[in-house]
């Protein structure tokens, strides 16, 4: 084989194989009202994403969670739906894309005085990342909200500069529960990857009183900021304000997609 040739085809390799290493990076995760799946994401191009908010999902389930209420196939009649598309940024020359999804109860649904027609407008969100190889694109991320339970729906953002940016989503859930739907991932020429916060957390642990608990993620981590504040209690504590032992306060930078701690403080109750 010529050296033109052998170029040639190690080229048409790697183009062939490129889109199955981005893809195998990370697993994309979907939050539905049956709770999180991870999955591999398949590439597509960015128009098959937004071509038809009433495709089927890969359980073969409506993508808006419900079915008309006299057994006919779901139409435009039953369902109103919007999208909104917003370009986040580029981070390793990886263009990254979020998709909002806007579903309201359509004429049919309204005339026939089906409950859900009073209900909120369920809304989707959907984080897809370019696969390194043109106009395709992955989904890395997929929030099917329920009506009236993460309302409005929060945008995700890039946050940090250069190598060291990572992309945050965050919606809490409502009520008094602190529960939320969140994810965080870098990128590098590979593709994209999950954070990995295992020395933030390591460090916390070592911080904090024996046998306690704290909130890692949802409202006490503040990738803004790149800092984690939160109440500490006993880890058999019966309720959400009980058994509170004080607070932790941890400061982190991002390197090569790991939280490096770079202080960590906690402050006992009494001394408040």
């Amino acid at each position: 084989m010529t050296p033109a040739i052998l170029h040639r085809f190690t080229t048409a390799l790697l183009l062939t194989i490129a889109p199955a290493l981005l893809s195998a990076q990370v697993q994309r995760m979907v939050s539905t009202a049956k709770g999180i799946t991870l999955d591999t994401p398949v590439p597509h191009p960015l128009s098959w994403w937004t071509r038809d908010p009433l495709r089927l999902d890969a359980s073969g389930d409506l993508m808006i969670g419900a079915s008309a209420t006299d057994g006919k196939i779901v139409t435009a009649e039953d369902y109103r739906v919007s999208q909104e598309v917003i370009a986040l940024g580029t981070v390793a020359g990886l263009r990254i894309v979020q998709v909002v999804t806007t579903i309201n109860p359509g004429t049919r649904i309204v005339s026939s005085g089906w409950a859900g027609a009073a209900e909120p407008p369920a809304q989707w969100k959907s984080l897809l990342v370019q696969d390194g190889t043109g106009d395709r694109y992955i989904e890395i991320y997929e929030l099917q909200a329920e009506p009236g339970l993460f309302l409005p729906i929060k945008p995700a953002a890039i946050y940090g500069v250069g190598p060291d940016s990572i992309l945050a989503t965050y919606d809490p859930v409502s009520g008094n529960g602190g529960g939320c739907d969140d994810g965080y991932w870098w990128f590098d020429k590979a593709g994209v990857h999950a954070v990995d916060f295992s020395p933030l957390k390591q460090a916390i642990g070592r911080a904090i009183p024996p046998n306690s608990t704290y909130t890692s993620n949802c409202w006490a981590l503040h990738p803004e900021k790149a800092d984690l504040q939160s109440w500490v209690q006993k880890a058999d504590a019966e309720c959400h304000a009980c058994g509170g032992l004080g607070t932790i306060y941890a400061h982190y930078k991002i390197e090569r997609g790991a939280a490096i701690p770079v202080s960590v403080r906690f402050e006992p109750e009494n001394q408040r």
